[in-house]
């Protein structure tokens, strides 16, 4: 588990259930994906990387870039953020939510990465599969990665799938080395 999951989960555990008792799940995830764009442009994350800003100025400048796209509560977690040093965790905040609202709505976002961009066939078939073994509504998220050589890799939640040609060298690798 990353670092970053680690230091977002308990923000958006806390953000979830806000948004949970207030009836806004998909309001907070709408502006969260507003605010996980804005601090994953490499001009912010300098900004929020550099030391020598002050916490408060970071906090403005992310509100000031959504300028009045967010509700009270969602601008509250960002101070609460900067305050603490976490901007830079606005990303895995979001993505945490995001599963945390898709495992209420019992929905799963798969992550797909493959060496190639996958057909609609192929998403076909990865939906019915995914759905018969998770049992809930599938969700896929693809994207392409021309270093795993060939295959297909798929996370969704704690399944993870390594069908790539890199993870099949490494796993190889590994047993050979022992």
């Amino acid at each position: 588990m990353s670092d970053m999951t680690q230091v977002a989960r308990p923000y958006a555990r806390a953000a979830f259930e806000l948004a949970r008792a207030q009836d806004t799940l998909q309001a907070w995830d709408d502006e969260l994906a507003l605010l996980a764009a804005i601090a994953d442009d490499a001009r912010v994350r300098t900004v929020l990387a550099d030391p020598r800003v002050d916490r408060a100025a970071k906090s403005g400048l992310v509100l000031d870039i959504a300028e009045g796209r967010l509700s009270d509560a969602v601008a509250n977690l960002v101070q609460l953020l900067a305050e603490n040093g976490r901007l830079p965790s606005l990303p895995a905040v979001r993505t945490e939510f995001a599963a945390l609202k898709a495992e209420t709505e019992k929905r799963v976002v798969a992550q797909v990465v493959s060496y190639r961009k996958v057909t609609q066939t192929q998403e076909r078939q990865l939906l019915e599969a995914l759905r018969e073994r998770l049992g809930c509504e599938v969700e896929l998220d693809c994207s392409v990665d021309e270093s795993l050589l060939g295959g297909v890799v798929v996370r969704a939640g704690d399944l993870v799938i390594d069908g790539s040609v890199r993870g099949q060298l490494n796993r190889l690798a590994a047993n050979l080395s022992r």
